[in-house]
């Protein structure tokens, strides 16, 4: 990762008060190993967040492209027409507006950062909120110290920038996560990026869950066969969700189908699926994928699917479970009863 520029400003609000308070710095952050540290395991942390929701830049109504848009800040940016800290100053007054419409929004300390990955250049926009913690000097002292907390990313938005210049036609090229509340309370950050919502993540990795399962039952006979091509498969995906990459279908074929990717590929577009040529993986639906869950009032069980038959055997007719290999937790507990 090569760090270009990055600066941390705060908005200060609080929820259900008045105008929102700019505290804007007049200096950028210096590049240090401490500093690539904390974007790198920053990224990381945005980039394994389970539910995004991906778009593009949208036109804004005219009230609102009166004061400008991000999009024509990070355009002007990109052309030397705006210096970085020009750049975040503006996208400071634009966020403030937004918030101070919002009754309920917060603020935070907002982070820019242009960053390279791979060669491909990125803008991340964070909001992250502080927390007290307590660290030790030199003298073995403790000493109350504030931090950002990176692990529970408030807001944040990531842009493609490479993507948005190479491909205008795109509509993936912005990721979001809007935190943890409902959408309504996170409508002014949308409005702040200027994106719509074209893709739900979700709702993507579902549909080529669907599609992978489907064709392993009409064209895997043997069931290790079967189960193999669908471990594959997920961790295929999750492996490209770990890394913030999407999921070609020409390499998800490539990988789970050996010599059967052109097979593969003409049975999702036979079947007719709404899969478009890259998909956003969702790591909670894939970590359910290959397991079965249910519960009732007395009993919550979820078991890997490849378990069947081998530690666990299910009698269809008796309706019984009989497990084996228990794990040694669940054993001692059972027999301190």
């Amino acid at each position: 990762m090569i760090i270009k520029n990055i600066i941390v400003h705060l908005i200060d609000k609080l929820a259900d008060s008045g105008a929102s308070t700019l505290v804007l710095n007049e200096q950028m952050m210096t590049t240090s190993p401490a500093l690539e540290s904390f974007v790198e395991q920053l990224n990381k942390i945005y980039n394994s967040k389970p539910s995004k929701a991906f778009g593009c830049f949208i036109e804004q109504q005219n009230s609102d492209n009166e004061r400008g848009s991000i999009s024509h800040l990070l355009s002007d940016y990109l052309q030397d027409k705006l210096t970085f800290m020009d750049y975040s100053w503006q996208s400071m007054q634009l966020l403030k507006y937004y918030i101070d419409q919002s009754g309920k929004a917060t603020g935070g300390y907002i982070i820019f950062v242009h960053y390279t990955l791979f060669g491909v250049d990125f803008m991340l926009i964070a909001m992250l909120n502080k927390v007290m913690g307590v660290a030790v000097d030199e003298q073995l002292k403790l000493n109350n110290i504030d931090y950002l907390d990176i692990a529970k990313i408030h807001l944040a938005a990531s842009i493609n920038l490479s993507e948005w210049q190479d491909e205008p036609h795109s509509k993936r090229y912005i990721s979001m996560i809007c935190g943890q509340q409902s959408n309504k309370l996170s409508d002014y950050f949308k409005k702040f990026i200027g994106s719509d919502e074209t893709i739900d993540s979700k709702q993507e990795t579902k549909q080529l869950m669907t599609a992978m399962q489907q064709y392993s039952e009409t064209h895997i006979t043997d069931e290790d066969e079967r189960a193999e091509f669908r471990k594959k498969a997920t961790e295929f995906c999750l492996e490209q969700a770990d890394n913030g990459k999407n999921v070609a279908l020409k390499d998800f074929s490539n990988y789970v189908a050996d010599n059967a990717v052109d097979d593969f590929m003409n049975y999702i577009k036979a079947e007719q699926f709404s899969l478009n040529d890259e998909v956003s993986p969702n790591k909670t639906v894939l970590r359910r994928f290959n397991k079965i869950s249910g519960r009732n009032q007395q009993l919550s069980i979820t078991i890997n699917e490849d378990a069947l038959g081998d530690t666990i055997i299910f009698d269809a007719e008796k309706e019984t479970l009989t497990l084996s290999d228990l794990p040694a937790t669940l054993k001692a507990q059972l027999l301190s009863r």
